[in-house]
């Protein structure tokens, strides 16, 4: 290619990019494209990224963890006794970052009931083997010391695993279904600790 300034002529050699390179480039710039999509379908509709914030769910989980929460099996399935779910703060409602994750402890129509430091659903004791030995539950507002409290049909007594640092059902009361977003999966971080939730 010729170029002209003030009369005088220059050659330019104008590099070409090879074939190759190119395609490199479009296949990485595919890539980009194809997990940025994944990504946010993930973390949208099927999993969520979340760090432990405090230690109400000790042993279960200790404070600064990070786990994997998904989204989809609570959109078919109920979520049963033990299971431990994510989901919105009652005191919070309007705004889905301030996330909570507790244990299911209490069923739709069930009555739970606190006393002597233990729980009881339907006047029988309920078999905690998840907490640590010693435990002890106590009463709050909402549910309180020998208080029979029933369960709406569409919500779900949470509870924390570490009673005595625990905010939960015990001050709100029951969790609506509609709040519950996800499930515990899998605690990736830190790696020494990675497990599949029970």
């Amino acid at each position: 290619m010729f170029a002209s300034n003030h009369g005088r002529t220059y050659n330019i050699n104008v590099a070409k990019i090879p074939r190759g390179t190119v395609n490199i480039i479009l296949d990485v710039i595919e890539l980009i494209l194809i997990s940025t999509t994944v990504f946010i379908v993930v973390y949208f509709f099927i999993g969520q990224l979340l760090e432990v914030s405090g230690d109400s769910m000790t042993p279960a989980f200790y404070d600064k963890e990070r786990l994997i929460a998904e989204k989809v099996s609570v959109k078919f399935k109920e979520p049963e006794r033990g299971d431990i779910v994510i989901f919105v703060n009652p005191n919070y409602p309007e705004v889905n970052q301030r996330l909570i994750i507790k244990r299911v402890v209490g069923l739709p129509d069930e009555v739970i009931r606190i006393s002597e430091g233990k729980v009881y659903v339907d006047d029988q004791p309920l078999d905690e083997t998840y907490l640590t030995d010693g435990t002890v539950t106590a009463g709050r507002d909402a549910i309180a010391e020998e208080v029979s409290y029933k369960i709406d049909k569409d919500a779900y007594v949470l509870l924390g695993d570490n009673r005595e640092h625990s905010k939960d059902s015990r001050e709100w009361g029951a969790i609506k279904v509609d709040r519950i977003i996800g499930r515990a999966l899998f605690v990736y971080y830190p790696l020494g600790k990675a497990r599949f939730v029970k």
